[in-house]
């Protein structure tokens, strides 16, 4: 019953179809985990380094940054509720409110700058096979496309695209030898 909707493909369009969705499918499965892994380990980073400043509740809102951080970026998002534990941290202990703020953007700045030079170069380069210039290249113009969504679609999408564009370029490799006919030396 679950892959009922497959009989309702054409026949002649069927194989294509569910390579496509089978491609599909294991990009964003695969792009997932590895979007998971950073995530994960964005907001344990986020969770120690409030620990080490005594932010209030820096915890829970270290692991929070870690789930928004699901979708790249988005945990500027958390920068909020931090100015408010920053006021809360200052107003109890009579601490300034400024020291707090600073080391906060300090933290935020390293953990980003560690995500965007290690992580995911690292984890998603090894997932998708890509240098770290070309998934910056990749966000970017799908960000831009298609904002958020284009960030959650990015890498998948372009691993995809650049899949079908090598088994193209295959096929017209073995058309050509097929037809005995020599291949320029690159």
């Amino acid at each position: 019953v679950h892959s009922g909707w497959k009989r309702f493909i054409p026949i002649r369009y069927r194989d294509i179809v569910l390579t496509i969705w089978d491609d599909v499918t294991l990009g964003m499965n695969g792009y997932f985990r590895a979007q998971a892994l950073i995530a994960t380990i964005v907001g344990i980073l986020f969770a120690i380094g409030f620990s080490l400043i005594s932010l209030p509740m820096g915890v829970l809102l270290g692991l929070l940054i870690g789930i928004l951080n699901m979708v790249p970026y988005l945990q500027m998002v958390a920068i909020m509720p931090c100015t408010f534990f920053a006021l809360v941290y200052a107003l109890e202990t009579g601490n300034s409110f400024w020291v707090m703020m600073g080391l906060i953007v300090l933290l935020f700045i390293v953990i980003q700058t560690i995500q965007d030079m290690i992580l995911v170069p690292k984890i998603m380069g090894n997932l998708t096979g890509f240098n770290p210039a070309i998934i910056l290249l990749s966000l970017s113009i799908w960000a831009k496309l298609l904002g958020v969504l284009g960030l959650i679609i990015a890498l998948p999408i372009t691993s995809i695209l650049v899949s079908y564009y090598k088994r193209y370029l295959r096929q017209e490799e073995l058309a050509f030898k097929q037809k005995n006919i020599e291949l320029p030396k690159p």
